[in-house]
């Protein structure tokens, strides 16, 4: 029984690679090719690492995060850390974001402490949503994971 099974899982996975590899195969054979970057080390080596570091899930840099989802984003942030601040000139598509509660900036969890500027809706930019502009947060502390 035990050399059946070790056949069959070795049947499947040969036939898993053979698929895999005529669907590369058939993917590059129409495919326009920049030779330039094919054959340039460098920038090839640049785009393989790209690709794999794409496959990890990452924090973008200009988003406010609340429960682990991106909640808003922002423009211009300063970080002064022996002040414990983080001003940001502009907190904008703030739908998911509850400004009472904490959130999370890229290593800190802030608390919002000011701002100069509250806009409903800027008919300039209607995709924006609510703004605040001349932001302030306080720093608590920095997030665990």
């Amino acid at each position: 029984m035990y050399e059946f099974l070790q056949i069959v899982v070795k049947v499947v996975l040969i036939s898993a690679t053979i698929i895999v590899a005529t669907i590369v195969s058939v993917r590059l054979w129409y495919s326009d090719l920049d030779l330039r970057t094919l054959f340039n080390p460098v920038q090839l080596i640049k785009r393989a690492a790209d690709a794999q570091v794409g496959l990890f899930p990452a924090r973008e840099a200009d988003a406010l995060y609340q429960n682990g989802n991106p909640a808003a984003r922002v423009e211009g942030p300063r970080v002064d850390e022996q002040a414990r601040v983080v001003h940001f000139d502009e907190i904008h598509s703030m739908k998911q974001l509850n400004p009472d509660a904490e959130f999370e900036f890229q290593k800190w969890r802030l608390r919002l402490e000011h701002a100069e500027v509250s806009i409903g809706l800027d008919t300039s930019a209607p995709e924006k949503g609510r703004i605040l502009r001349g932001v302030s947060c306080k720093i608590v502390g920095v997030r665990v994971f």
